[in-house]
């Protein structure tokens, strides 16, 4: 009797395992396969102050789930509550300033989120956020595809500018949609472009842009 029940054990476990032939079969669909690259531009974590915090922490950002990650005493990971009086995160080795601020989005939506500060002015404010997007994976449909794994791809950062009556806004990529943000300056601002050769692709113009809206 003992041996016929070890018996059915063994063949229960050769049946769940997909045994055959001394192979083990595995099914490639229902294995978690990782994702390919990464939800971090820097994997390393930093040395950062948290503005509102007395002690300084080692963080890092997780571009895609726009957040932060903290190193405890004890060595665990933990992420940062999302509040907005926490203040600024400052990247130490870097000068690199993290503001967690409302902003709309390229979707017209207005979102919380963490916006990199790069040059602020009598009210005006330049903005970078960093992008990175998942791409699910892809599953050969014939003999003549191939697999695609899912991943994480760097994407090309957004840039935001805060107004005194606008908010935060994503910048103007043309001359049109700047001065759709500032119609009763239009002929101003359509002769610092044409004189100062603006591209609206550049972070220095966009400074200059800055400069010249809040003078």
């Amino acid at each position: 009797m003992k041996k016929r029940i070890a018996f059915m054990i063994i063949v229960g476990l050769v049946s769940v395992a997909g045994i055959a032939q001394g192979k083990i079969f595995k099914n490639p669909r229902h294995l978690a396969a990782k994702p390919k690259g990464s939800q971090y531009l820097k994997e390393m974590f930093a040395s950062a102050k948290v503005e509102n915090i007395d002690q300084k922490s080692f963080m890092r950002y997780n571009v895609f789930n726009d957040e932060f990650e903290f190193i405890t005493p004890k060595n665990d990971t933990l992420i940062l509550d999302k509040i907005l009086d926490l203040g600024n995160i400052n990247f130490i080795a870097t000068n690199t300033r993290y503001k967690y601020v409302t902003y709309t989005n390229t979707n017209g939506k207005l979102t919380n989120g963490y916006l990199i500060s790069l040059y602020e002015k009598n009210g005006f404010e330049l903005f970078k956020k960093q992008n990175i997007t998942f791409i699910e994976e892809k599953i050969a449909k014939t003999t003549l595809e191939v697999n695609m794994p899912a991943k994480y791809v760097n994407s090309s950062d957004t840039y935001y500018l805060r107004t005194n009556n606008n908010g935060i806004v994503e910048f103007p990529s043309n001359k049109k949609e700047l001065v759709k943000l500032f119609v009763e300056r239009k002929a101003a601002i359509e002769a610092f472009i044409k004189e100062n050769k603006i591209d609206f692709d550049q972070e220095k113009d966009m400074i200059k842009i800055i400069d010249f809206l809040s003078s």
